[in-house]
């Protein structure tokens, strides 16, 4: 936990203390020295965490860590502004710094009316026929930046504690993820662009340095990332290796293997009305394997 305060700022994050992978110990790291060279306060939470939600929400159904986190981690942001910070910032245990220089969360009030910002994330995935999707851009909760602004805070706290009352909580992202997009419009929060979140296809893609796949995420992320979410909750002991090798290929190019794509630069926040003009674009990238089947017959008829 952190000690005396020295900053208007402070980066919260919270994991258990036992069985830490090396991965995850790289992540924990490289947000505890970004946040030192920033000047910020840090202060990372065990188990303990969860006890800020209180007994009845930890009582209340079959919850696992992620649906606790999701009200713990606004909880502990309201504490924290409420001991005097200024500026909150949460990040995932699985989330790593990679241009740790770069990454700064320095917006001035005026373009930031809601007092707050969650993350950008465009999806990545493949389907059984092994086409590989690129989904419009969405609100994540992997990275939150809260002010002592914030208009929304304690609703959003209440509005969870309320849907915990009054509705079964089936999923975690119930009271997370697909509650902030639900949210997003109405609330007219904005995005910040420079903390993204990696599936584990955009992970092999990073790793490998697969440019046909970089390409067409950076083409519908639009902006430079300067850490990303590795998803633990999606990782399996089988994907270890490749996380290490896009670990190291993102901290060795400051980001640049994937940032080279980017069709802006700098740090950006994103007005909520422009998910609205994204519409639902969807990319669709074919395997090589499908495309060589597709074309075959084209090339012989050329031939012929």
């Amino acid at each position: 936990m952190t000690e005396v305060r020295r900053s208007d700022t402070i980066v919260i994050q919270t994991f258990r203390t036992r069985e830490i992978a090396n991965w995850i110990q790289r992540c924990l790291d490289s947000v505890r020295n970004w946040a030192k060279l920033h000047g910020h306060d840090y202060a990372l939470a065990g188990d303990e965490f969860f006890q800020l939600c209180g007994p009845e929400y930890l009582a209340r159904g079959n919850k696992n860590p992620r649906t606790i986190t999701n009200l713990a981690r606004l909880i502990a942001t309201r504490n924290h502004l409420n001991e005097g910070y200024r500026r909150v910032i949460w990040m995932d245990a699985d989330t790593f710094v990679f241009d740790p220089v770069n990454l700064v969360f320095d917006f001035p009030d005026q373009s930031l009316p809601t007092g707050y910002a969650f993350g950008r994330e465009v999806w990545v995935y493949r389907d059984a026929q092994g086409v590989m999707h690129i989904k419009r851009p969405a609100t994540h909760n992997a990275a939150t930046y809260f002010t002592d602004r914030a208009v929304d805070l304690d609703m959003l706290i209440a509005l969870i504690r309320h849907i915990d009352a009054q509705r079964e909580i089936v999923s975690n992202f119930q009271v997370g993820v697909r509650l902030l997009r639900g949210l997003h419009y109405s609330l007219m929060f904005p995005t910040f662009s420079h903390v993204a979140m990696f599936s584990l296809e955009l992970i092999q893609a990073i790793a490998e340095d697969d440019g046909r796949i970089l390409r067409a995420y950076g083409l519908v992320y639009r902006y430079p990332a300067f850490a990303g979410n590795f998803g633990l909750s999606l990782q399996d002991a089988g994907s270890e290796s490749v996380l290490a090798r896009a670990i190291e290929r993102l901290e060795e190019t400051k980001g640049n293997v994937l940032n080279r794509y980017a069709k802006e630069k700098g740090v950006h926040l994103i007005p909520y009305d422009s998910y609205a003009r994204d519409g639902e674009r969807l990319f669709a990238i074919p395997p090589k394997s499908m495309v060589r089947e597709i074309l075959r017959p084209i090339v012989r008829r050329i031939r012929k």
